[in-house]
């Protein structure tokens, strides 16, 4: 298709005003209508005639329902009020019929807006002040008496039902907001996968070459300067620069491997006792001690305790990186580590150094060996770590006049993680509200029968019980649906035996409207899906059976002996007129299970995709890396190894700070995304003996 054809499909800039307009008019247009059928249009077809300034008066009603619930997605509570003082009002000066469709459906649709558009206190609140106008209304209209409450009753459950309705729109749309937002966090997840990649692998990366070959320097530099007064120190530098420059290949040897062949485990759930925490800390305390750095480590944390592998990794770094910075610019001087639980389920890691002085310089055997081995990354890359589990991490000068330099991290003891959270609260109310609440439309129009008919009070109680009974398997309907259809199902044969209750019509309205319910449950959640439609023919048969026992019970249907053949022909018959309304239940569930399947389903491959284009992304990044790892890094760090085996200790620390040149050359372009192997201007002459970096 051609650019200029594309014009004429192109939709009009006004469609989505008029799309707008017909959702806010159309549902208010066909109450009118509605009204306008039964009231005055089932009368006049009857052929009785109506008052013309009845109609008038009706038409009017209609119009301001009509205008009311236009506003019903803009202001929730103004079309409600609206709706209910009309109809309420309506019924003082024209007959009840006129205006029975606001009044039940009208009503019905402001609260759920209400409800959806807004909380749940607000929504009981105004459903509360409906019901109480509507009461005094009755009151003037109809004066006192029992029999005049049935209408009552309806109402308020059909307002129920509505704001149950609302809440569970409100629920859904709320649901879809959360899944948009996951949605929109894994993109960005994406977006920043290279990134974040790059950014922990510069820290681990940092943490090989401040730690093992800074080590190497300090220590060959230290056996140089006093090489003429303690010559023994020569061997132990070589061969403690031979050990570690072979440890430094065997990390990043490991590090190039896990990089090209696997994806890294996502241990952040993992845990491990405390005090294996303490003697991780300790075996890097002592491998500082070894190099001239007192350090001091403690750790204060109750006996037993557990600390998620993901922040024990992050005390570790660290407290590894403020110990290379204090080997860096402060050799010799002392150091404490110190790890304590506040219980209230976060770490506090405190490292505190002193401050440098000439005496320590002497002791570790010249001033400044350290200068100019820093990559600059080191209190970010400490930052990012207490980041990564949650916590955070500062860093600066001690204050007081002895000085030195302190790190403070604090961190939660097991990493935040996402999981099933039980419902509290209001929330928890709100939920159960949505749930449920459409269980009192079952109860409403049985509910309205027994209040409007003259019974004595034990006969009302009893069948409020039995209607009860009949419901109260409802309320498993969502987690065991057919099995509260079949107590549904059972219950509706309750109805032929008890004294009162005999009437068909009872059993046809009782356990309809429950076992309505129950096909519903079944069409939305039962099962197989297409396997669910069973539920229809089984519950029009329980139902049928249930009447024509009722109708049969005197021995007499239809005029004739209630015999087998006639009971059966009975069944059969109001099955068969009991399919399409059950039917129809149960396709509104169908329907209801197929969008929720459709939309989940569609959230969730998108959910997928994202996360595995992040996944592809950090991968990408790792093959980039160890790349650069073979071409640049590799090589440098055999030197090492090699000039100290071949005993030339005057080669050793230009060796070393070549290889921590190369290692922050790419570092460097982990930092801005260029790609490892290629130079950065601002790399070259990094690895100059003497050349100033700033402190951490």
């Amino acid at each position: 298709m051609r650019p200029a054809d594309d014009v004429r499909f192109r939709a009009p800039a006004y469609a989505p005003v008029l799309v707008e307009s017909v959702r806010n008019w159309l549902l208010p247009l066909a109450v009118m209508a509605g009204q306008l059928l039964v009231w005055p249009g089932a009368v006049e077809w009857d052929g009785h005639q109506v008052v013309v300034a009845d109609v008038t008066v009706a038409v009017a009603a209609g119009t301001a329902v009509t205008g009311a619930l236009a506003l019903r997605r803009r202001a929730p509570l103004i079309a409600l009020a609206g709706v209910v003082v009309v109809a309420e009002l309506g019924r003082l000066v024209v007959p009840a019929d006129a205006v029975v469709v606001y009044a039940l459906v009208g009503e019905a649709v402001a609260v759920y807006s209400v409800a959806a558009r807004t909380t749940l206190p607000v929504t009981l609140r105004a459903v509360a002040v409906l019901v109480g106008f509507e009461v005094l209304v009755s009151l003037a209209a109809d004066g006192v008496g029992l029999a005049h409450r049935a209408d009552q009753v309806l109402t308020a459950a059909v307002c129920l039902v509505g704001a149950g309705l609302g809440r569970g729109r409100a629920r859904w749309l709320a649901s879809r907001a959360q899944a948009a937002g996951r949605l929109e966090r894994a993109r960005a997840e994406r977006r920043e996968a290279a990134t974040a990649e790059r950014r922990r692998l510069a820290r681990e990366l940092h943490d090989v070459s401040a730690h093992h070959l800074t080590s190497v320097v300090v220590t060959a530099n230290a056996a140089g300067h006093l090489a003429g007064s303690r010559p023994e120190l020569a061997a132990e530098a070589l061969e403690f620069a031979a050990r570690t420059g072979r440890e430094t290949l065997d990390t990043l040897h490991r590090l190039v491997d896990t990089l090209r062949t696997a994806e890294e485990d996502d241990d952040g759930g993992h845990v491990l006792p405390a005090e294996r925490l303490g003697e991780r800390l300790g075996e890097l305390a002592a491998g500082f001690v070894r190099l001239g750095q007192p350090v001091e480590v403690e750790v204060d944390v109750e006996a037993g305790a557990e600390v998620g592998q993901a922040v024990a990794d992050a005390v570790f770094g660290i407290a590894r990186e403020a110990l290379t910075n204090a080997l860096r610019y402060a050799p010799g001087a002392p150091v404490r580590v110190e790890v304590r639980d506040p219980h209230d389920g976060r770490l506090t890691l405190t490292i505190v150094n002193e401050a440098h002085s000439a005496a320590s310089s002497r002791a570790s055997g010249s001033p400044d060996i350290g200068r100019g081995l820093g990559s600059g990354r080191g209190t970010a890359g400490m930052k990012e770590r207490a980041a990564a589990v949650g916590g955070t991490m500062t860093a600066g000068p001690r204050p007081g006049p002895a000085g030195g330099w302190s790190v403070r991290a604090e961190l939660p003891a097991h990493p935040a993680h996402s999981g099933g959270t039980r419902v509290f609260g209001l929330v928890g109310v709100d939920w159960r509200f949505a749930e449920h609440a459409a269980l009192l439309g079952v109860l409403a129009v049985p509910a309205a029968l027994l209040f409007g008919e003259s019974r004595d009070v034990g006969a009302r109680l009893l069948l409020g019980a039995l209607l009860l009974v009949q419901v109260l398997p409802l309320l498993w309907r969502r987690r065991m649906p057919w099995a509260a259809l079949a107590a549904v199902g059972a219950g509706v044969w309750g109805w032929p035996w008890l004294p009162g209750a005999a009437d068909p019509v009872w059993v046809l309205v009782a356990g309809g409207c429950a076992l309505l319910a129950g096909v519903y449950a079944v069409g939305a959640n039962g099962g197989t899906a297409w396997a669910s439609w069973i539920s229809v023919p089984s519950a029009a048969g329980a139902l049928g059976g249930a009447a024509a026992a009722a109708a049969a019970r005197d021995g007499v249907l239809d005029g004739r002996p209630a015999g087998p053949l006639a009971i059966g022909v009975g069944v059969f018959a109001l099955a068969l007129l009991l399919l399409p309304p059950l039917g129809a239940a149960w396709l509104a569930g169908f329907a209801v299970r197929s969008r929720r399947t459709t939309v989940t389903g569609r959230e969730d491959s998108e959910l997928g995709q994202a996360v595995h284009d992040a996944v592809a992304a950090a991968h990408a990044e790792r093959q980039r890396v160890a790349a650069g790892l073979r071409s640049a890094v590799l090589d440098r760090a055999a030197d090492v190894v090699r000039v100290a085996e071949e005993g030339r200790l005057e080669e050793v620390a230009p060796a070393a700070r070549e290889a921590l040149a190369a290692m922050r050359e790419l570092l460097g372009s982990l930092r801005d995304g260029t790609p490892a192997g290629e130079p950065r201007e601002d790399a070259i002459g990094a690895g100059q003996e003497g050349q100033p970096v700033g402190r951490r």
